[in-house]
């Protein structure tokens, strides 16, 4: 089966307990990186990548990706021009908080943009409209680099991940809360044209974070990587269940940002209640399906310890349990939805288990 592979945005390094969550559901995450660019990863990420070789991995983009359509050049100027206004006048001298530490350069309110990443029209209207400063790149000595208002920022990085998205067939994800694009812009006329991969990868975001236990986050390397190993079959049932969302759903439909953003987290949290429903009606069909069925198989091997009418009950307790487990952790047990269930389960009860907070309550 071909790998499920999802486009991040908009850093170069993403949060790492936040691509360990969604690397239990999708095999890898590639990021938009400059061909001469660099990378200098934190410790977490390298940690993650040795533990997991491929796991996160690199696209740059290509001129047609940072290219800007003349349909699309009069929005984006309006968008610019709408920043530039809710930043004050420009005659008004701003102060610029610069924060400097033993490993990094910031400037609040602003990112090292690679120039590799944006065109010509899109760097002049970024300077027509004063969300440029000039000259702090070198400071941080980051050549190749301008000092770009965050916001225009996400607002290109988001377009060039739609385009990048389109060309490659890859489901476009970000760690971001709600990006720019997704907000700023409502109500301004401009709107971006939804893609498949953006809704798919927004609804794989937000599954994951109703799904996926904060735990993993303690887990030891190793026994993250051996859990995920395990539960690999989940993750190509995971990129058939966010395209069936979606679609099922008619995300790619959406216009409005934030009736799509909106949208997006209803869906998740109707399959969250969908598979704590089924939780419960699985267990309680499974308690009443096996029980008869094991009960005298077990009383000879505790009835010596105990007596046997104690034996009786505690036998059918047991293996109540036990034959529970083992079917709601089967991956295989039934077919389509339930099978996603049903490895959900398994994948929360192991997080838990694992990372000790169980043992803990």
């Amino acid at each position: 089966m071909k790998t499920y592979t999802v486009l991040y945005y908009p850093d170069f390094h993403p949060d790492a307990v936040w691509l360990r969550r969604i690397l239990l559901l999708a095999d890898e995450v590639t990021r938009i990186v400059p061909l001469d660019v660099e990378l200098h990863d934190p410790e977490d990420l390298l940690a993650l990548q040795n533990s997991i070789p491929g796991c996160l991995s690199a696209i740059s983009p290509e001129e047609g990706d940072i290219a800007i359509e003349r349909d699309n050049l009069p929005r984006l100027a309006k968008a610019f021009a709408f920043l530039a206004r809710s930043r004050g006048p420009k005659k008004k001298k701003k102060k610029i908080v610069i924060e400097i530490s033993e490993l990094s350069v910031s400037i609040a309110g602003h990112v090292f943009l690679h120039t590799a990443k944006i065109s010509p029209v899109i760097r002049r209207e970024l300077r027509r409209n004063g969300l440029i400063i000039p000259g702090l790149e070198k400071i941080a000595d980051r050549e190749g680099f301008i000092v770009v208002d965050a916001s225009a920022s996400d607002l290109i990085l988001s377009g060039i991940a739609e385009n990048i998205s389109r060309r490659t067939g890859l489901d476009a994800i970000t760690d971001k809360p709600v990006p720019f694009a997704l907000t700023a812009l409502n109500g301004l006329g401009v709107r971006r044209t939804p893609t498949l991969g953006g809704a798919e990868g927004a609804v794989l975001a937000a599954l994951t974070s109703i799904l996926i236990p904060a735990e993993v986050a303690t887990l030891k390397l190793n026994e993250y990587r051996d859990l995920r190993n395990s539960y690999a079959s989940i993750r190509g049932a995971f990129k058939e269940l966010t395209a069936d969302l979606a679609r099922i759903n008619r995300l790619n439909h959406i216009q409005d940002p934030r009736r799509l953003t909106a949208e997006v987290e209803a869906t998740a949290q109707e399959f969250g209640k969908e598979y704590q429903t089924f939780r419960k009606s699985r267990y309680a069909r499974n308690f009443k399906g096996w029980a008869p069925l094991y009960v005298g198989g077990l009383v000879s091997m505790i009835g010596t310890a105990v007596a046997p009418h104690v034996a009786l009950g505690v036998a059918g307790v047991s293996l109540v349990v036990q034959t529970i487990q083992k079917v709601f952790e089967s991956p295989a047990a039934s077919p389509g939805r339930d099978r996603v269930f049903n490895m959900v389960a398994g994948l929360r009860k192991d997080i838990i288990r694992q990372s000790g907070v169980k043992a803990i309550i």
